[in-house]
């Protein structure tokens, strides 16, 4: 059984989508389980189709390298150990903000990410809803 399954992926995209109409910025918002596969997913009206592949490149990424993407850039940005990391591996990896790792007595059993707003935004809205798990 996975650790999230749909009812909880559900409240947490439903948390995602009240925080984005909270700020207007219309999101997509995928979350993933612990083997990085879709549970739960939503695009609201006014957020560009590009975003729903974002925000499950950036859920992946979060249970991939069990961190957040915004912490992942110092590793793979120019300088950085895993300079280029984003470009191997199909477009599936995404290190811009907004892709939380979630976790049970401190292990990783999935993640959501969030694609939309700006850096900052985005990373809110999956903040806000990390807190519903």
């Amino acid at each position: 059984m996975s650790a999230v399954p749909y009812p909880v992926a559900a409240r947490l995209v439903a948390a995602a989508l009240d925080r984005a109409a909270e700020i207007a910025c219309p999101v997509s918002v995928a979350v993933l389980d612990e083997t990085r596969e879709l549970v739960a997913f939503a695009r609201q009206p006014g957020a560009p189709v590009f975003t729903a592949e974002v925000a499950k490149a950036k859920a992946f990424t979060a249970r991939s390298l069990l961190t957040p993407t915004h912490e992942t850039q110092k590793f793979t940005g120019p300088g950085g150990p895993f300079y280029g990391l984003e470009s191997v591996g199909g477009g599936v990896v995404c290190t811009i903000p907004g892709g939380l790792p979630l976790s049970v007595d401190g292990e990783v059993v999935g993640a959501i990410g969030v694609s939309g707003g700006s850096a900052e935004q985005d990373l809110d809205v999956a903040t806000h809803a990390a807190g519903a798990f």
